[in-house]
Formats: C-alpha cells, structure tokens, sequence
C-alpha cells in the first residue's frame, strides 16, 4: 500500500511539473515585445547582425556571391524547379500560416504558446528585414547579366530601391527567426531542434539555387539566417526561462509520513 501511494504521488508531481507551465498562463504574441525588439537588435544577437554583414562584404568582394549564382543559373531549370520551388513557396506562407494555426486554431495549450513565441520572433525579424532592406537597396542577381559589379550593387539610403530589393534575404531571415524560436522555445526536444534547424537551411539553400538563382545572391541568404537565427533563439530563449519558472508539486513519502511538497523553480 506504501508503494502505491508513492507511485500515486510521484504521478501526481511529473504531471504538476510538466503541465503546470503550458497550463498556468497562456502566452501572448505581444508578451515582452518592446523588451525582446530591443535587445534583439541590440543584446547579444548583435553579435550575429555583425558577423552576417562581414561575411556578405567577404563573400561579395572576393566574388563568391557571383560564383554561386552562376552555378544557379546553369543548372537545369525543370530539376531545380522541383527541388526548391517549393521551398520558396513554404518560405513565403509559413511564417503567417504556421504561426497562425498553433496560436489561432489548434485546441494545444503547447502549440498555442509555441504559436505566440514564434509569431512574435517572426514580427520582429520581418520589421527588421523591411528595415535593412529599405536602406541597403541591394541589386538581385540576374541569370543572364551576372558580373561581380553587380554583386556590390548596393544603393545606400532610404527607399532607393523600395523593400522589395535588398539585402539580406527576407524569406531566409523570417524562417530562421519562425523556425529557431521555435526551436529555442522547445529545446528540450532534439528531435524539434534538429527539424527546424533542416527547414530553416532549406528555405534558405531555395532563395539561393531556386529560379535559376535569381532571387537571392548568397550572402543575402547566409546574413539572413544568422541574423534570423538570433532573433529567433532569443525570443524562443526569454519565454522558455519563463516557462523554466513554475510551480511544482514533489511528494514526500517517509515511513508512516505521507504529504506533498510545494516547490517553485526559478
């Protein structure tokens, strides 16, 4: 009878510490939003925006930007087609309609909170991405007029090229930001980790070889994920320290003592 008591009571605690924190506050995508913009621009994801502008000035001037792009463009066009349209389809529609079903439509307190965190680090890095791109008005690559010139081709300033030329890559920088809050958020699961790190390369690599390589130059992708990746991991970062933080109900079971302990981990 003793043992069934402490298994009744330990079953009592594993459910206290894994439901208490899905269940004790539903998430928002507005929860820290003037906090997280800030110090994902200006916390230690900084260190990522930097890392993503060196290494666009390296691969452009030392012409690797051009030399995948002509790799692109020589491949053949049905083949390509099939292996990252669809990836240049997902990286447009994903970041709204991923977000939306897991906060809007699923009935999964889990998935509903993981929807908020993921819309909030995906709002983020796509004001961010219309923010550079407005000012950086870089040129896109172009199948039949590929030259290193054009690889540099940045128009500094506001508006010069609108928000749709530019630099980094907006869908590379959005799924990254969609897919690694999501990751950061539920990073006790590896199997989670390692799925949003593939889609999150995926949609990049297709904005790079998808049609014939005339979306994205190179560079604009690899900026684009670490700076999507930061803002991101972040994001996912702050709401899983507070889902860190709950309540807790441990069993206490000690010859003829019987009782619950109430715990609260920081």
């Amino acid at each position: 009878m003793r043992i069934l008591f402490a298994i009744l009571f330990f079953a009592v605690a594993i459910f206290a510490e894994t439901s208490s924190s899905e269940t004790s506050k539903e998430l928002s995508p507005f929860d820290h939003l003037g906090e997280n913009m800030l110090w994902s621009a200006f916390g230690w994801p900084l260190a990522f925006h930097a890392v993503g502008g060196g290494a666009t000035y390296l691969l452009s001037t030392n012409d690797v930007d051009l030399q995948v792009a002509r790799f692109a463009a020589r491949q053949n066009e049905l083949a390509y087609g099939i292996a990252f349209t669809p990836g240049m389809m997902m990286g447009t529609f994903f970041p709204v309609l991923v977000p939306g079903y897991m906060y809007f439509i699923s009935d999964n307190k889990a998935l509903n909170n993981t929807g908020a965190v993921a819309a909030q680090a995906t709002a983020v890095a796509f004001l961010y991405n219309n923010i550079l791109k407005a000012i950086s008005g870089r040129e896109h690559p172009d199948a039949e007029k590929n030259n290193g010139k054009m690889s540099r081709d940045f128009k500094w300033g506001f508006f010069r090229r609108g928000v749709f030329y530019g630099w980094p890559s907006g869908h590379s920088m959005t799924n990254a930001a969609l897919a690694m809050s999501i990751a950061s958020y539920n990073r006790d699961n590896p199997f989670v980790v390692a799925g949003c790190g593939v889609y999150a390369s995926y949609i990049a690599t297709s904005m790079v070889l998808g049609a014939k390589g005339e979306a994205h130059w190179f560079s604009d992708a690899v900026a684009g994920v670490l700076m999507g990746a930061s803002i991101g991991w972040y994001i996912g970062g702050t709401f899983y320290n507070e889902k860190q933080s709950q309540v807790a109900l441990l069993p206490l079971v000690y010859d003829d003592y019987k009782g619950v302990m109430l715990t609260v981990v920081f």
